[in-house]
């Protein structure tokens, strides 16, 4: 009998609170749904499994829910990123329980903004972390190491340690020499969306490199 082909799950973290923004970056319109949309879109095409959505926003994870993926509520996302990390990972580890799952050889982990990532990177990504599975695969965007980030399963317990802000790279950083590098082209890709310049400057590059038609500039400037 064949080995399963090893498998990498996945966490979307999206439990900001958009605070420099003023809005739920996550809602804003893109394409023809919202940029949290558009992501697990991509998730569709480029597949893990399996796939957990953390967030504190019911219209986020009711979306997840309608997408095949699990939805998981934050009620701690005050606390930080390090929740979201938490709680995804256990989610995971009850799927597998439930479900019979196995462990995933590893789990990369998304934040719910990055909309400008190509599914070409991502299967680079993936290619790259199942030749060395025992690596820890960072994107870098011009120069600068940046998300999504792949971990081995057996930095699970590590990861379930981060507090409050700390993200994955604290944990990648303590196992610095197990970090694959790989450079994404163009280095745009890497952008997320914390500012309305940074949605402007967003939507423009998804419409021109994406084929994106009908995002809504004014949505920032319309009166709630």
């Amino acid at each position: 009998m064949q080995n399963p082909e090893p498998r990498i799950g996945a966490v979307v973290m999206a439990s900001g609170f958009s605070r420099r923004l003023g809005c739920n970056k996550l809602l804003l319109p893109l394409d023809k749904g919202s940029v949290i949309g558009t992501i697990l879109e991509q998730l569709r095409r480029v597949v893990y499994d399996p796939v957990a959505v953390v967030s504190r926003y019911d219209e986020v994870l009711t979306l997840a829910e309608e997408m095949g993926f699990r939805p998981v509520p934050n009620p701690s996302a005050a606390e930080g990123k390090s929740s979201s990390i938490r709680l995804g990972i256990g989610a995971l580890q009850r799927a597998m329980v439930i479900e019979n799952f196995t462990i995933p050889a590893g789990l990369i982990f998304f934040t719910g903004d990055q909309v400008l990532l190509s599914d070409s990177l991502l299967r680079k990504l993936r290619d790259v972390f199942l030749e060395a599975p025992d690596r820890i695969v960072v994107p870098v965007y011009d120069g600068a190491p940046g998300s999504p980030v792949t971990f081995p399963s057996d930095m699970i317990p590590r990861l379930m340690e981060l507090k409050d802000e700390e993200g994955g790279m604290k944990a990648a950083k303590e196992q610095a020499h197990r970090i694959q590098y790989v450079p994404a082209e163009p280095g745009w890709q890497g952008m997320d969306i914390d500012t309305e310049e940074s949605w402007r400057l967003a939507a423009d590059l998804f419409a021109a490199h994406k084929g994106e038609k009908s995002w809504n500039r004014s949505f920032l400037a319309e009166p709630e």
